[in-house]
């Protein structure tokens, strides 16, 4: 990039920015309000997040902002093939503009521009890849039609400021998604044991999984779609048949079944 010493960068926004989205908790809604966000900081007709496991595999399906799913379909089934940016730009440090990496005299005539980018009013892009250390998480796209002004220098330094904050905020709710994974696939583990040790059912297994998540009787009712008083009953045959008194004596078994 660059000398960006001429620009006036508005810090205000950007710290609002990193202050907002550092309060993302959930892996899964990250990348929908990340962009949501970053269109106040730099204004796009469309934009995707896509995010990647330790393979480099795309993670589920990526959020889009005014790109339909038929469009994102036709990218995954085809033109990513033929997508020269993605060539060119893909898992790369730095943030990058289109009309900086191609002739667009000469690719305003490919296959890709005319049937994809230009159908889906996508005429001008810029984007980051998001690394943590060598580990790429995720890649961010903007776009703007033929009727915007093109991505200036200033995007894409603002895009630079904000990705290291994205980096360790997305690294962080990689490790906890991790470990909640492991905590369930444990938990399943548990539930399994003690439902054959002490002989529950299957609707027994079913309230004392969410019993174990610290939901309350009336989350418990909501969950299972049955009355509190059944919940109480269901709650009594746990009691018995394991030879607990309370709640916290039964989830401290649980965790000590072998």
């Amino acid at each position: 990039m660059q000398n960006n010493s001429n620009y006036k960068i508005d810090w205000k926004n950007i710290f609002s920015f990193i202050y907002e989205t550092g309060k993302i908790t959930d892996l899964n809604n990250y990348s929908y309000y990340f962009l949501q966000k970053l269109n106040k900081l730099i204004p796009f007709y469309a934009a995707n997040f896509f995010l990647f496991d330790e393979n480099e595999e795309i993670i589920e399906s990526p959020v889009c902002l005014n790109v339909n799913n038929q469009a994102l379909n036709a990218y995954n089934s085809y033109y990513y093939q033929i997508d020269a940016i993605r060539e060119i730009a893909f898992n790369q440090i730095e943030p990058s503009r289109s009309t900086d990496l191609m002739d667009y005299k000469k690719w305003v005539k490919t296959e890709y521009f005319t049937d994809f980018l230009k159908k889906n009013n996508l005429y001008y892009s810029c984007g980051i890849d998001i690394h943590h250390q060598e580990r790429l998480l995720g890649t961010i796209s903007l776009f703007r039609d033929k009727n915007d002004n093109d991505f200036s220098l200033k995007d894409l330094l603002y895009l630079k400021l904000i990705s290291q904050q994205c980096s360790n905020q997305l690294n962080k709710l990689f490790i906890i998604n991790n470990l909640e994974r492991k905590i369930q696939k444990n938990r399943h583990g548990l539930l399994e044991k003690a439902g054959q040790k002490f002989q529950l059912t299957e609707r027994e297994k079913e309230l004392l999984k969410l019993l174990i998540e610290g939901k309350n009787n009336q989350e418990i009712a909501q969950d299972l779609f049955i009355s509190i008083n059944t919940v109480k009953k269901h709650l009594s045959h746990i009691f018995n048949k394991t030879e607990v008194k309370n709640r916290t004596e039964l989830v401290s078994l649980i965790y000590k079944v072998r």
